[in-house]
């Protein structure tokens, strides 16, 4: 038998967890909670909603991290870049 608990407490980790994903789309943080949660009952896990925060924040984490730096510009290569010296 699946364990299930409140809406609230989904909307309770997702807001934790997009306060500390600031820069992700609230969106993406909310539906990565959902599948989570969707994800850990389909595997039969015991759902608790700090499962699914720490299993999320993983996912989270690696969408972070997986992003290209927007900062760096690269600038055009110089003539002699390639060269073998």
């Amino acid at each position: 038998m699946l364990q299930t608990y409140p809406a609230a407490d989904l909307q309770q980790v997702a807001r934790r967890l997009n306060d500390e994903f600031s820069s992700l789309a609230p969106g993406n943080v909310h539906r990565c909670v959902h599948d989570t949660w969707k994800c850990a009952e389909h595997l039969g896990f015991r759902v608790t909603p700090g499962l699914v925060e720490r299993v999320a924040r993983e996912r989270l984490q690696a969408m972070v991290m997986s992003r290209p730096p927007s900062e760096r510009l690269v600038g055009p290569r110089l003539p002699d870049h390639d060269a073998i010296a």
